[in-house]
């Protein structure tokens, strides 16, 4: 059975659950989840390029004619047929509505499928699994590649633009990019790149993508000594340990934060360092599908993706993992960085230069 295969036979399972006779598929992680394909045009809006209708004998899609040629050539499995309408029509009166017809976005009479949906696509089919160890390695040395011809004298936005460049190499789309120099560092948790020079060091963070699968990576670089930081970096490893250990197939996503919110003042950081910003959460085909917190009860599933991102100080750790049957499984490795052993992992050093 082909990962196309596994994720319908889901859908179709969730069908015969809510005893519809539809599910209308139509947000972009969920599309590019089912499809296996890019499912956007631009990158700034919400809406997805096509809709996906589920029965249980059928499968079709519903775009316009602009996007139906790229899509059949180059983004959708065979079985789905493809309807099209003009580019100056709307998609909506090709789609069954009512209460015998689920969706994962509310509307037009549908039973809100929304979060099961998400969860249905949150524990990775194995294809997929694949696919995202392959993402998340060629990102991590992607972004490393790219760290290691800054210098110093550049500015916030010439790093942009080198990530940009090694991503784009490697075949990975930008769902988010990051970068801080030192002066801004210790400021800004999410560093969007300014002209700032980055002085002795840069902290980038990317959320990169190809095909829906998204890997998220932060990777830091020094010019010169580094002195105390070095100490302050190795603290908050143990603080990102903490959460690792704590990430367990069936515990509670609320488990990590938990952990993360005490190993925070047992390791010198300001005991509600974890207030000031989140901690990460669920990945695979958004950045985060949300942060995880105190308050959440949704169990980690097996096959799970998730990305821990803790900070402090100035400095950030942060990677992608799986969730398997035998622990967690570190995803976005690059062999060539320096890296430190903490809790009998290997983690991302700071690179000097």
């Amino acid at each position: 059975m082909s990962g196309y295969e596994e994720r319908l036979e889901k859908i179709r399972n969730l069908l015969g659950e809510r005893s519809l006779d539809a599910i209308v598929l139509r947000r972009n992680p969920n599309l590019a989840w089912f499809v296996g394909g890019r499912v956007h045009v631009p990158t700034t809006i919400d809406a997805a390029c096509l809709d996906v209708v589920i029965t249980p004998t059928t499968v079709y899609a519903v775009t316009n004619v602009i996007e139906a040629p790229r899509l059949i050539a180059e983004e959708l499995p065979g079985g789905i047929d493809v309807k099209t309408v003009a580019w100056w029509e709307g998609r909506d009166p090709e789609l069954p509505t009512g209460e015998k017809i689920g969706s994962d976005q509310v509307g037009a009479g549908r039973v809100d499928l929304g979060t099961e949906i998400e969860i249905l696509r949150q524990s990775l089919v194995k294809e997929d699994s694949e696919r995202l160890r392959l993402v998340c390695s060629d990102s991590a040395v992607a972004l490393g590649k790219a760290m290691r011809a800054i210098v110093s004298g550049d500015r916030e936005i010439d790093v942009a633009g080198k990530i940009t460049d090694a991503l784009w190499q490697a075949d990975l789309e930008i769902a988010f990019l990051g970068v801080a120099g030192e002066r801004r560092a210790p400021l800004m948790r999410h560093p969007l790149p300014t002209t700032d020079l980055v002085g002795n060091r840069v902290v980038a963070s990317i959320c990169a993508k190809r095909k829906g699968l998204i890997a998220s990576v932060t990777r830091i670089v020094h010019f010169g000594p580094i002195g105390a930081g070095l100490v302050e970096y190795q603290s908050l490893l143990k603080v990102e340990a903490a959460m690792l250990d704590a990430t367990l197939v069936g515990a509670s996503f609320a488990d990590p934060v938990k952990a993360a919110s005490l190993a925070y003042g047992e390791n010198g950081f300001d005991k509600d360092e974890w207030h000031k910003h989140h901690q990460g959460g669920p990945t695979g085909y958004l950045p985060r599908d949300w942060p995880s917190n105190l308050g959440v009860t949704r169990p980690i599933a097996l096959n799970q993706p998730i990305a821990w991102n803790p900070t402090g100080k100035g400095w950030k750790v942060e990677d992608t993992l799986i969730t398997t049957a035998s622990g967690i499984e570190l995803l976005t490795n690059d062999s060539s960085w320096p890296s430190i052993s903490v809790s009998g992992r290997s983690r991302p050093g700071i690179l000097a230069l």
